[in-house]
C-alpha cells in the first residue's frame, strides 16, 4: 500500500505565488528590461529620510545620507526578521528587497552626468556631487561605478530570490537540505529554519 502524502509535503503554493512578481522584477531589473519598480517610491522615502538623519554630518555624508538610508533600511530588516522575528522568509524578501534598491541607486548613478532625473525639491544631484567631489564624473568612470552597482544589485536579488524559494520547497526537500547544510555549513542551516 503506497503511503499518501501528508499536508505540507508538497510545494507551497502561496509561497510560491508570492515569489513571481519577484522572479519576474528580477528578470525584468536585472536584464536592464526595466528600471522602475513599485518600491522605487518606498525607496525614495527611505532615501530622503537617509538626508535627514545623516544631515548632521559633513556635506559628503550628507550626499550620501540618502542611499545609505535606502540600503540601511531593508539590510537591517534582513536581520530583524532573521534574528528577532525568526521569520527567514521574510528576510530573504528583505535581502530580494536590498537587492533592487541597489539597482536603483546604479540608475541614479547613471545620471550623475546627464542629471535627466526628476529630483525631490529640485536639489542637488547626490551623485553628481559626489562623483564631481571624487573625480568620478567622467563619462567611463560614471558608467564603471552604476554597471557594478546594478551587477550586485542583480547578485543581491538572486541570492534572495533562492534563499526564499528554498521555502518554497516540499518539506521533506527543505529538511534533506537543511541536513546537509548543518555539515557542511553549521551557520547556513540557522537561515534555512522554517
Amino acid at each position: 500500500m503506497e503511503a499518501r502524502p501528508r499536508p505540507g509535503d508538497g510545494v507551497a503554493w502561496p509561497r510560491a505565488i508570492l515569489l513571481l512578481p519577484l522572479a519576474w522584477w528580477t528578470l525584468s531589473l536585472g536584464s536592464g528590461g526595466s528600471t522602475w519598480c513599485f518600491l522605487d517610491y518606498v525607496n525614495l522615502a527611505f532615501h530622503e529620510a537617509g538626508h535627514l538623519f545623516l544631515g548632521f554630518g559633513r556635506s559628503t555624508l550628507r550626499y550620501l545620507g540618502g542611499t545609505l538610508g535606502q540600503l540601511l533600511v531593508p539590510a537591517g530588516l534582513v536581520a530583524w526578521f532573521l534574528i528577532r522575528e525568526e521569520k527567514p522568509l521574510a528576510a530573504a524578501v528583505c535581502l530580494w528587497w536590498c537587492g533592487q534598491s541597489f539597482i536603483n541607486i546604479a540608475v541614479y548613478m547613471a545620471d550623475a552626468r546627464s542629471l535627466a532625473l526628476p529630483l525631490v525639491g529640485g536639489g542637488d544631484h547626490d551623485w553628481n556631487e559626489l562623483f564631481f567631489r571624487f573625480g568620478l564624473l567622467s563619462e567611463p568612470a560614471v558608467e564603471r561605478v552604476s554597471s557594478t552597482t546594478h551587477a550586485v544589485g542583480v547578485v543581491v536579488m538572486l541570492l534572495g530570490l533562492t534563499w526564499a524559494g528554498f521555502f518554497v520547497l516540499p518539506e521533506a526537500t527543505r529538511q534533506r537540505l537543511r541536513n546537509r547544510a548543518r555539515l557542511r555549513w553549521p551557520w547556513l542551516a540557522f537561515v534555512l529554519e522554517s
